[in-house]
C-alpha cells in the first residue's frame, strides 16, 4: 500500500511539475511576443517620426532663411534712420521683410502614439530624451500656438496701418542670396496663361516722421529681440532634427544587423 501510495505521490508530483512547467513555457512565449510586438511597435513609429521630421527640413530651412532676412532688413533700416538717409525704393521690400514673421506646423502623431503606449517603449535612452527635447520644448517654442514671444507681424500691424501704405510698384526688385538659398522679387502668379507680377513690400507715408518717432524705434526694439530669440530657436530645432533622425537611423540599422 505505502509502495502504491509512493508511486501515486510522484506521478501526481511529475504531473504538477509538467504542468508548471508547461506554464512557464507559455508565460515565457507571450512575454516574448508581447516583445516583439513592442519592438515592431517602437521601429514602426520610429520610421514615422523620421518622416515626419524629413517632411518638416524645408520648412525649417526656408523659415530661418526669412528670419534672417528679416534681421538683415532691421538692420538696413535702422541704418537708414541712424544716418537720417532719405527714403529709396530698396527699402520698399526691407519693410516688408522686417515685418514678416515664420511659424512650424510641426505633426506629431506618432509621438503622441509612443507617449500613449509609453516613453519606455524606446528603448535606447539618448534617443527617448532626443525626442522628448524636440517634441515637448524645440517644436512648441516655434509653433504658432505656444510661442515664447508675440507675433512680430501682430506687434507691427497697428503702426504699419497708420503709417505705411502697400507697395504696388512691381518694377521695383529685390535679390539676396541668404545661406545658398536665393530670395528674388516681384514673385509672379499664373493667370490665364500669363506670368503675372505680386506687389508686395511697403511705402512709409511719412518716412522723416517714421525716422524721429520713438514709437517706431521702440517697435524696432522689440521686433529685433523676439526675431533673435526666435532664430536662435530655430538654430536649435535644426540642429535637434538632425540629432534624432541621425539616432532613429542608428536604431533602425542595428534591428537589421
Amino acid at each position: 500500500m505505502k509502495n502504491q501510495t509512493g508511486k501515486y505521490f510522484k506521478y501526481a508530483l511529475g504531473e504538477i511539475i509538467l504542468v508548471v512547467i508547461g506554464i512557464l513555457i507559455a508565460l515565457q512565449i507571450n512575454n516574448w511576443n508581447e516583445q516583439r510586438k513592442k519592438q515592431a511597435l517602437e521601429l514602426e513609429l520610429l520610421k514615422q517620426i523620421k518622416s515626419e521630421i524629413e517632411s518638416l527640413e524645408y520648412d525649417v530651412s526656408t523659415d530661418l532663411t526669412f528670419l534672417k532676412l528679416g534681421q538683415r532688413s532691421h538692420d538696413r533700416i535702422l541704418k537708414a534712420i541712424q544716418n537720417n538717409a532719405p527714403f529709396t525704393e530698396d527699402l520698399v521690400y526691407e519693410f516688408l521683410w522686417l515685418k514678416d514673421d515664420e511659424y512650424i506646423y510641426p505633426k506629431s502623431a506618432a509621438y503622441d502614439k509612443i507617449k500613449m503606449e509609453g516613453l519606455e517603449l524606446i528603448k535606447d535612452s539618448i534617443l527617448k530624451d532626443e525626442l522628448q527635447l524636440l517634441y515637448e520644448s524645440y517644436f512648441p517654442r516655434i509653433s504658432k500656438d505656444h510661442a515664447f514671444y508675440p507675433d512680430i507681424e501682430l506687434l507691427l500691424s497697428d503702426y504699419y496701418i497708420k503709417n505705411f501704405i502697400p507697395n504696388y510698384d512691381t518694377s521695383i526688385s529685390f535679390f539676396e542670396i541668404i545661406d545658398n538659398d536665393t530670395i528674388q522679387l516681384p514673385r509672379y502668379n499664373t493667370k490665364n496663361g500669363n506670368k503675372v507680377a505680386v506687389p508686395e513690400g511697403y511705402i512709409p507715408l511719412d518716412f522723416e516722421k517714421v525716422k524721429n518717432d520713438t514709437e517706431f524705434l521702440m517697435l524696432l526694439k522689440q521686433a529685433k529681440k523676439y526675431r533673435d530669440y526666435k532664430i536662435r530657436r530655430y538654430d536649435l530645432t535644426k540642429e535637434g532634427m538632425m540629432t534624432t533622425k541621425r539616432l532613429i537611423e542608428l536604431r533602425l540599422n542595428n534591428d537589421k544587423k
